[in-house]
């Protein structure tokens, strides 16, 4: 069978309290931050993968996987370095990578976004293999959850050095490099990414409306409320 021409990757880094969700951590605690955070990867690695259809890719922060990541991101993923610098040259250097592995369309996303789907992923595939060069899942806070670019996309011009990451401008300093070149841009439908204790309400919402999203961080969110999550 033919390898996909198509590949996603997913920037994490190995749950350790004290150095992931710093920023929700600082609301709940380290240890209830970090048992969140290990429950996004869990659902992540579970729900987006498709082999007929694309590779998945971890990227991980750290010189080398760490346990968990070790345990929970088993084939069909492969792990592989995002290595040094700036976020935007890690994501460049992924994007480059893939490229030179033979793929053509490449989807990149951060752990943070738990309620991300494989549907996610085939409608951002979708849209480059139609009339699209870039494509980007919001997220409510002005960054975006995903981000995809065809084979014929100028890493460079998505990834640009004046991205304000981290940002309520990430998306716009992003969308405006990648517009000034001439690329055909598609938003998708917005996906919440989840920084701080009021992000943990907008995923909660989304449990109503489908009863199998996410159970990893649903039955974490549960924990953490001292209730069931819708």
């Amino acid at each position: 069978m033919n390898a996909p021409v198509s590949r996603f990757v997913l920037f994490a880094r190995e749950p350790v309290p004290g150095r992931v969700k710093t920023r929700l951590a600082r609301e709940i605690g380290a240890a209830a931050a970090t048992s969140l955070y290990e429950a996004f990867l869990s659902d992540l690695a579970t729900c987006l993968p498709s082999p007929a259809r694309w590779d998945a890719v971890l990227a991980y922060a750290e010189f080398e996987p760490g346990p968990y990541l070790l345990a929970t991101f088993r084939p069909p993923w492969d792990l592989i370095p995002q290595g040094e610098g700036t976020l935007g040259e890690r994501l460049a250097r992924a994007v480059v990578r893939a490229r030179m592995e033979g793929r053509r369309d490449v989807l990149v996303a951060g752990s943070d976004a738990p309620t991300l789907t494989a549907e996610d992923l085939s409608e951002a595939f979708g849209a480059l293999a139609g009339n699209s060069d870039v494509v980007y899942a919001p997220a409510p806070d002005g960054g975006f959850s995903l981000l995809g670019m065809g084979g014929n996309v100028d890493p460079a011009a998505v990834f640009p050095a004046g991205v304000r990451w981290s940002s309520p401008h990430a998306l716009a300093d992003s969308r405006r490099s990648v517009e000034a070149k001439g690329y055909r841009v598609r938003l998708l439908s917005t996906v919440p990414d989840i920084d701080e204790v009021a992000d943990l309400w907008s995923v909660e919402a989304l449990f109503g409306a489908d009863p199998d999203l996410a159970p990893a961080t649903r039955r974490a969110l549960s924990t953490f409320l001292g209730r069931s999550a819708v």
